[in-house]
């Protein structure tokens, strides 16, 4: 399994916002948080325990080489502390996570992004082929995409 974690310390933010934000969904606002990386961030259903359920489509570029267009279906929420998304590409559940925590401070948040893609126990078998896709230069660039975006979207939310 691949496990890559990113951290932010976004002085002056709120995790309610964030968290609201992240199982709402506002086209108009993800246009404008980075518009030439983010294209489309929105709610194609709610599901029957909002926000758990909920159903995402994004659309975004990170760097030059790789755009990232996929499902993904909220399987945790905790107000307002933490959701997490469950990618699905061609209708098919994927071994793919994406992780935000907000962790509130005197001074704003403490934002963790954690991206884990692939499996466990027998099935890491897949992992190498998952690799080739998710490589080492694509965590660079998600890397510097992660301090880019979250610094931006603390300014479009405040």
């Amino acid at each position: 399994m691949i496990i890559h974690t990113m951290k932010s310390i976004l002085p002056g933010a709120k995790a309610e916002r964030f968290f609201d934000f992240m199982v709402n969904a506002q086209q108009d606002i993800y246009a404008n948080w980075l518009p030439d990386e983010h294209y489309e961030f929105h709610l194609i259903n709610e599901g029957k325990n909002a926000p758990v359920g909920n159903f995402f489509y994004f659309d975004q570029s990170i760097g030059k080489k790789y755009r990232m267009k996929f499902h993904a279906t909220i399987v945790i929420a905790e107000h307002p502390k933490k959701v997490v998304y469950q990618m699905r590409k061609f209708g098919i559940t994927l071994p793919g996570f994406l992780e935000l925590n907000f962790e509130e401070t005197a001074d704003g948040i403490v934002l963790t992004e954690q991206i884990r893609i692939g499996f466990g126990g027998i099935g890491r078998v897949f992992d190498p082929f998952i690799q080739i896709v998710y490589s080492k230069r694509f965590f660079v660039e998600m890397d510097s995409h992660h301090t880019r975006e979250w610094q931006s979207l603390a300014r479009c939310l405040s």
